[in-house]
Order: C-alpha cells, then structure tokens, then sequence
C-alpha cells in the first residue's frame, strides 16, 4: 500500500462515556490503522478506554508516527469545539461513521463529525463540522445542522429542520419540518418542538415551551 493510500492513526479525544461509543464506531469501520484516545486527566493515562484502545497523554498522542487524524469525543459543545482547536496541531478532524447508519450518498458531512449506530442522515441533509448524530438519530432530508451541535439518541428531525451551531437536541425529542433550532440552544429530552427555537434558550415540554429563568 503506498504512503498515500495508508490509513491514518485515529486518535480519539476524550477518555469517557461518548469517547467509548466513538471509539466502537471507529474500530467497527475499519478506517483506521489504529484506534488510541488521549485525555488530558494524567488519572486516565495507562488506562484502556476499549479493549486494546490505550489512553496516552497528549504528548505521547502526538508524537505517533505516520498519519494521524483526530477526533473530539467530547458532548459538551462548546468544549468540544474548543478543544477541536486546540488539537489542530495534531492532525486534522476525522469524521467516524458507525456501519450501521444510512447516510445518503448526497449527504454533506463536514470534518470531524460522529454518526452513531441505526442512524439515518437523509437525501441533501448536511453536517457542520464536530456535530454528532447519535444512536438511532433521524436527520430527515434537507435538514442542516451546523457546526458543533448535537443531535441526542432518538431524536427524530423532521424535512427541511436547521439545527443552529452548538445547539443541543435532546434524547428522544421530535422537531417538525421546516423548524429551526437556535444557535446554543437546547430543546429538552422527550420534548416535541411546533414552532422555532431562539438562539440561546432552553425550552422542553409537549408541546415545547421556554424554561422560566434558564438558557443554554
């Protein structure tokens, strides 16, 4: 296999709970030469995040030889996309795709996403950079879903929904076609969502509502 066509070293980032779940995706693709994590709690270090998926410091991460490409596996949005760039010197963002998921052929999936198992990413939807789609997720078509946002277990987006960058879409909620979800907003688990979300707040309920006194 010549040096261009070698599969890179996948190093995972983020030593817990969705580090795992990214990590069984990444192995189960076979994508990647290698799967390592990394963390930046030295507690972590010498441990195995999967069976024979090391956890290295940063530095050890870093100085692996060949390819390496990277990926954050980190919910929370905001670190996630803080952390993407602080990583950028490692190597560049890696999408991990489960293969169990249906993602159309004319999906648009951006670096350094994460589409979790019985997924389906429909006809024309597209995926920012960093955002995740996770277990047994419906992104239906044309949907767009920015950069660092987070599509929960279970949520089922109608046609045609905007989800807004760094926004949360909690577990099991349904959003219905042509809505938007704000950018740093967060539609809570279960919820059904009939009418746009703004930037920034946190509703839930059926039908959703505004959460008195919280945001995102």
């Amino acid at each position: 296999m010549s040096a261009s066509c070698e599969k890179p070293v996948l190093i995972v980032f983020g030593a817990g709970g969705h580090g795992r779940v990214a990590a069984d995706a990444a192995l189960l693709s076979g994508a990647f030469s290698r799967v390592v994590a990394s963390d930046r709690d030295a507690a972590t270090w010498g441990s195995e995040l999967l069976p024979g998926v090391p956890v290295l410091s940063p530095e050890a991460a870093s100085a692996l030889p060949g390819p390496r490409v990277v990926h954050v596996a980190i919910g929370n949005n905001p670190v996630r996309r803080d952390e993407a760039a602080r990583l950028a010197s490692i190597g560049p963002l890696a999408t991990i795709v489960h293969p169990s998921a249906s993602v159309a052929a004319s999906a648009r999936v951006q670096p350094g996403c994460l589409i979790t198992a019985q997924c389906v990413v429909a006809p024309m939807a597209e995926l920012g950079m960093g955002a995740i789609v996770n277990h047994g997720a419906v992104v239906d078509h044309d949907c767009r879903i920015a950069a660092w946002a987070h599509v929960a277990p279970g949520v089922k987006l109608g046609g045609a929904v905007q989800v807004g960058e760094a926004a949360l879409v909690g577990a099991g909620s349904t959003v219905l076609r042509n809505l938007r979800v704000g950018a740093g907003a967060t539609l809570g688990a279960g919820a059904v969502l009939l009418q746009d979300l703004p930037d920034g707040e946190a509703w839930a309920g059926v039908p959703a509502r505004p959460l008195q006194g919280a945001s995102a």
